[in-house]
């Protein structure tokens, strides 16, 4: 009998030692395991998605993977004793979204695989692209160039004066004016002179401004709006005109081709559990 007791009491004692396991928390971008920092592989919930990635001393150090509710991959994260140098989103099919890191542009891509928008975070260069690939749009500094689907020049300016690329403007009957390059309309501008639209090689609209309010437009071809501007803030939509990319100020957001916001941080985490 106190053999079958004592193993009982071992039993429990095991159960009890479980439940009282070490507590972990994450805290100021920082992995407590009982209030010190903490070391391993661990899964957590960040919103409602699920976290797995290595932390040393604490601090998360190499791969952290984001899934979504399905369990296919959202984002990799590349982390140096905390420091997040590289990253990369995906689209739910396993199609990559973008990557950027601390050496290499931003790029982001469509689900199809297109490149829709590339940043150079060295020379701060930013190029929107067209669907068959060729840029639509390039700025650096004070240089900025618009080009339609067949790689053809629009509108340039360096050092913010325009530079004239051998187009006539014509006034109509209306008071409006046409931009006309060779044998072809390449833009059309209000009688005000303050709306301006950029066409397609077809005559759709391409981009449009308005000086008045600073507002800037570039359309898809079926006249879908793919990007829009006031100047400080600027959205990036897909071809349904949901969007894929928003900067506010410095906030920055990337959502799935569903609305899901596709969030970069961990910040506020539950559910820790060390799995290594």
């Amino acid at each position: 009998m106190k053999k079958i007791l004592s193993a009982l009491l071992l039993v429990f004692a095991m159960v009890l030692s479980a439940c009282g396991g070490v507590k972990y928390e994450f805290k100021d971008g920082v992995m407590y395991g009982d209030g010190k920092e903490a070391t391993g592989t661990f899964e957590f919930k960040s919103g409602k998605n699920k976290v797995k990635g290595n932390f040393v001393n604490g601090l998360p150090d190499g791969i952290l993977e984001k899934y979504y509710s399905d369990g296919s991959i959202m984002l990799k994260d590349t982390y140096v004793a905390g420091e997040n140098t590289a990253e990369e989103l995906f689209y739910n099919n396993g199609q990559l979204m973008g990557s950027f890191s601390d050496t290499e542009d931003l790029k982001l891509y469509y689900e199809n695989g297109n490149v829709v928008m590339s940043v150079n975070p060295q020379t701060g260069e930013t190029v929107v692209y067209h669907e068959n690939g060729n840029p639509l749009m390039a700025i650096a500094g004070g240089s900025a160039a618009i080009f339609n689907e067949n790689n053809e020049m629009l509108f340039r300016i360096d050092n913010e004066q325009a530079v004239d690329l051998g187009a006539t403007l014509n006034q109509l009957e209306d008071g409006s004016y046409e931009l006309v390059k060779g044998d072809k309309v390449i833009a059309k501008i209000d009688a005000n002179g303050q709306i301006g639209t950029y066409l397609y090689s077809t005559g759709e609209p391409l981009m449009r401004f308005d000086s008045s309010t600073g507002l800037s437009e570039i359309f898809f071809k079926d006249g879908t709006v793919l990007f829009e501007s006031d100047g400080n803030n600027f959205t990036l939509n897909y071809k349904d005109g949901k969007p894929l990319y928003e900067a506010k100020g410095n906030v920055w957001k990337f959502f799935s081709t569903d609305g899901e916001e596709i969030i970069s941080n961990f910040e506020i985490i539950t559910d820790i559990k060390k799995v290594n």
